[in-house]
Formats: structure tokens, sequence, C-alpha cells
């Protein structure tokens, strides 16, 4: 974020940092040492032989010793993602390395685990376990194989998505977006074509909860300030309180972006013009080569007023979804035909 605030956006510019997020660290209380890191109140420790909870023991023993290390995946905005073989049981996983000593990427790790650890849901990313190592902890994680959405599509010629290939993955995104919603009691907060994974096997599946907020039944709104600017909703870019509903605005601007192959507000050259834009221009639409009833559910995602949004429920059930849900659509050998052509581009 920028350091120079101008007069007009101060109050836009209200961070993560703040009395909540900091007595939310406070309350944690951390303990890291040689061998391990410790969530106090949460009851999480992670030490060199693995992730444990004080009432349920540990979830699985992952160490060091047991990996075959593979390629570099990546780098993100809190760790660095790379292959690796659990030799014991042959599981391909994604290691994510955190430094510990990041008051920030502590706290990311931590709403990471609360999302991931008791979560059942097929379209989050699965968790595997956690182990320290060296002032790092190394998180493991469902491998996804096909990478980001962001990556897979951006490198390709024409960087679309045809339509009912999208409202595949849509239905997808909104079945994992349900469940941090209604289960989890979560904001993503940082909906994005790079934070939704796919698979050759056509499963996509919701990653990087590194900020996400769990909102409490009282408190039940977030006021920080965080995530993939762009993609924020205006509620959010405005210093007001946001909910769930925001999440429905960045999965439609990533919808948006998506099919047209062009994210849908005008390239902006500074923050002020990046919020101008979305502030002031009207709500992002659709061409009329794409069918009625996408535009329709595109039109519910979009609406500047984010009570007038539609929830994920409502949205998992318009005739958009439902639709394509009934029908064939190839979507793993889609997949398949875009990591090819990926393939040959980089020959």
């Amino acid at each position: 974020m920028m350091k120079k605030k101008p007069t007009m956006t101060k109050k836009m510019l209200k961070l993560a940092s703040d009395s909540e997020e900091e007595n939310m660290e406070n309350s944690m209380s951390i303990e890291i040492g040689a061998d391990g890191l410790k969530f106090i109140k949460e009851g999480l420790d992670i030490g060199r032989k693995g992730f444990a909870r004080d009432e349920r023991g540990t979830v699985i023993s992952i160490q060091p010793q047991d990996l075959e290390m593979g390629k570099f995946r990546g780098r993100g905005s809190a760790a660095i993602v790379q292959e690796a073989l659990h030799k014991p049981t042959g599981t391909l996983l994604a290691l994510k390395s955190i430094n510990v000593y990041d008051k920030e990427k502590r706290r990311q790790l931590m709403n990471d685990i609360r999302a991931l650890e008791r979560s059942d849901c097929p379209f989050l990313v699965k968790f595997y376990g956690a182990y320290f190592d060296e002032g790092q902890v190394k998180v493991a994680l469902e491998l996804m194989d096909a990478g980001s959405l962001g990556d897979l599509v951006k490198k390709l010629p024409n960087p679309t998505v045809p339509e009912p290939i999208l409202a595949k993955m849509t239905q997808q995104m909104l079945n994992g977006l349900m469940y941090l919603h209604k289960v989890k009691h979560q904001v993503h907060r940082d909906i994005k074509p790079e934070n939704v994974l796919a698979s050759t096997s056509g499963a996509v599946k919701l990653s990087d909860f590194g900020i996400s907020k769990e909102l409490g039944v009282t408190i039940g709104l977030c006021n920080t300030f965080v995530g993939t600017m762009i993609y924020m909703s205006p509620e959010r870019i405005n210093g007001k309180t946001y909910s769930y509903s925001s999440d429905i605005w960045s999965l439609g601007l990533m919808l948006v972006e998506l099919a047209v192959g062009k994210y849908p507000y005008p390239k902006a050259n500074t923050y002020i013009e990046m919020i101008e834009h979305i502030m002031t221009s009207p709500e992002p639409t659709l061409p009329d080569t794409f069918s009625a009833e996408f535009k329709d559910f595109l039109s519910h995602c979009v609406k500047k007023v984010p009570e007038q949004r539609w929830s994920t429920v409502q949205l998992c059930a318009h005739p958009w979804v439902l639709r394509y849900s009934q029908s064939e659509v190839d979507l793993p050998g889609w997949i398949q035909t875009c990591l090819d052509a990926i393939k040959n581009l980089e020959e």
C-alpha cells in the first residue's frame, strides 16, 4: 500500500494493523522457540514432529525426512510454495514455507489453519498438516496440478474462458464460498484468479485464506482494509464496514475478467484513479455475445449497494449455474488443453 496518503483517501486506507487486528494478535499469546511455534489461546502447537491441538492431538505427522522435495511452484504474498512427495503415503503436496518471525505472516498462517484445519469441504484446498523447521512453518496442502486460474488463463494467446466452462467453475467456487460464509462464518477477502486453483481432474478450489476474517455472531462486519485492491468492493474501498457480500463483488469482477480476457475497469495509473473508476463507473456488464442468463447472474454480483447482491445460496440456484451443472461440460479436457497450449508456447 502506498505510504503517501492523500487527504481524500485517509478514510479509505484503514489498515489491518489497526486496533482490532492488533488485539487479535495479542490475544493469540504467541510463543516461538527453537523447536516450534505455539498459539496458546488457540491450543495450537506446530513443532518439528508435526501439528497438534491440545484437545485433539497430532492431526498428521509430516517431518522433513518423510518428504522428497520437487520443483518450486511460485512465491505468494505470504509464502514460498514448493512441490513435495510425502513418501510414507505417496501423496503429492504443495508445501508453503512461512516465516514465523514476521507478525503479519504469522497472523495469515493462523487464519489459513482456521479455514482449512477442520474443513471437509471438497471446494477448498485440503490441509494435510504442518511442521516447524528453522524459523519457518511448513504447511502441507493439497497439490492442484494445473495451478491457479490466473496463471492458467493469462498465459494463453486468447486469455478467455468459454461460458460453459466458466459456469462449471463458478458452481465449484460458489460452493467453496458458501462453505466459508455459512459454515466457517468467514469472509475470504481476497477472491481473485490467482487464489482459485484447478486440477487436471476438473476440480476448482479456493485457496489462500491468509487474510480471511472470521465474523463473530455479534460483530458480523469487518473494518480492516486488506486484500487485492482491484477486486475490492466499493464499500471496502470507501472504508466502510463490509461482510460476505464483498466476496460476491470480487467474484463478479473475476468472472468478467475470465470471460472477456481483461479486467472490467479502465487501467489506472495511480491508486486514486483506480478508486475513482470503481466508485464512479457504471456496474460492469458483459457483451451481447454472452447468454442472457450469464448477464443476469453477473448483475446480481456487482451491485454497488452490498445489500442488493445475492448470497451464495441464491447464486447457486440461479438458472445460469443450474443450466450448466446439469449438462456435460468437459472441464478436465479444457484444462488439459490449456496446459498443453502453454507448454507448446514455452518450448
